[in-house]
């Protein structure tokens, strides 16, 4: 499911955590006075459909679809298409958010998702897929996504996010793991002789042999943690016990600039995620989206023609570019 990550990029890297999908291509009007709207309809949905179809296939083959996740016989499939019904309720949710807070996109921005929903069709087409999808659907959506991603810098833009380089530091060790505490003094031993390398110590003894590791913090055990930040590049600490588990570490970079600088970003997007979804949820719960359960019941990943048409890549490259 790590293809979800990409997404996090694309809505600003901060918004939607969860998946796709809806059903018949027809604009609904808001309902006055009430926070009561359709989901989106088919067309919305087969636009992500078809993409998130061209990209697991790409890297599962159509294989995938089949094959059971859980227990209780679930399959690949079903899960994404309920992750995919998830974010299609959180983006009309959101959308809707940012017509009350009075978010807009610019006439350039508008002009770029006018672009972007061409740039969707030429690739639909070029496929020979012939469906209830057209422009005014796609570019309807894509305004609906950028909007979603203002909504989200609006309502967080006077909060101090600031993330320190010593909260983010990220280092690079080799690590050597073992479950046996009088292997681990013995694998010490060996990676102190002198001229002895490391590397070829740790890939002979360790239990897992992706040896380099980038460390952050709050993500290991602390004893791991303290002693793995307390080494300089290329010193080698003594055995770590730590969750069951004995660790040799020798420190590759002490800091890692380029490592830091990412994980000081994915940091900001956490906290602009908490701060946003404390004023989202709160709207959300007062929000109801009518479902439309024949589509539901009835949708296949593999409805239509496999496309190259990639919603979010699209938005990223004409959209997106477009600031860079």
């Amino acid at each position: 499911m790590g293809k979800w990550n990409r997404w996090g990029r694309t809505l600003a890297a901060v918004v939607l955590a969860a998946a796709v999908v809806c059903g018949c291509g027809v604009k609904e009007t808001l309902l006055s006075g009430r926070k009561s709207e359709r989901e989106y309809g088919k067309a919305e949905t087969m636009v992500i459909v078809t993409t998130e179809r061209l990209r697991y296939e790409e890297l599962y083959t159509d294989k995938i679809w089949d094959t059971v996740v859980d227990e209780s016989g679930t399959t690949f499939e079903e899960t994404l298409l309920s992750q995919i019904h998830d974010f299609l309720k959180e983006l009309k949710t959101m959308s809707r958010m940012a017509d009350e807070e009075k978010v807009t996109l610019s006439g350039k921005e508008r002009e770029l998702a006018k672009q972007a929903a061409a740039q969707y069709m030429k690739e639909l087409k070029n496929a020979g897929e012939s469906s209830e999808i057209d422009k005014d659907v796609v570019e309807s959506l894509y305004e609906d996504y950028w909007k979603t991603e203002k909504l989200v810098e609006t309502l967080t833009g006077s909060v101090n996010l600031e993330v320190s380089d010593s909260e983010a530091k990220v280092i690079t060790v080799d690590e050597i793991v073992l479950s046996d505490k009088d292997q681990a003094d013995e694998a010490l031993k060996k990676v102190q002789m002198e001229g002895t390398d490391f590397m070829t110590v740790a890939k002979g003894v360790s239990e897992d042999q992706e040896i380099e590791k980038k460390i952050s913090r709050g993500l290991r055990p602390e004893a791991y943690e303290k002693a793995a930040y307390a080494l300089a590049t290329g010193e080698t600490s003594d055995v770590i016990e730590a969750d069951g588990k004995y660790y040799i570490l020798r420190c590759v970079n002490d800091y890692d600039e380029a490592a830091t600088k990412a994980r000081k970003e994915e940091m900001v997007r956490e906290k602009r995620n908490e701060v946003f979804y404390e004023t989202y949820s709160e709207y959300a719960a007062k929000v109801h989206l009518a479902k439309d359960d024949s589509l539901w019941k009835n949708l296949s990943i593999t409805d239509g023609e496999r496309t190259s048409a990639d919603f979010f890549e699209i938005f990223e490259t004409v959209c997106k570019g477009a600031d860079s």
